[in-house]
């Protein structure tokens, strides 16, 4: 399933990307290709492809997570895409 998640929070473009490769490791095998967008700093765009959508919401409900959103006052727009 293709997904855009818009991410608002309040840290730098170097806090969420050092965020998504860790959980690009951890979580590996779950999404598939992807994309990010800078807006600015405090909001991103990330074009991905969810191969396992249990994994993906696991990970996005794990205490690491919700300890980074907390962290950061992180607030995600989750929106599935179609191609037309």
């Amino acid at each position: 399933m293709k997904m855009c998640i818009v991410s608002t929070f309040d840290g730098t473009t170097d806090d969420y990307m050092e965020m998504f490769n860790t959980t690009k490791e951890n979580g590996a095998g779950f999404f598939g290709d992807y994309d990010i967008g800078i807006i600015r700093e405090g909001k991103i765009i990330l074009m991905i492809d969810i191969i396992d959508m249990e994994k993906f919401q696991e990970t996005m409900s794990s205490e690491e997570m919700k300890t980074w959103d907390a962290k950061f006052n992180c607030v995600d727009e989750v929106y599935s895409l179609e191609k037309q």
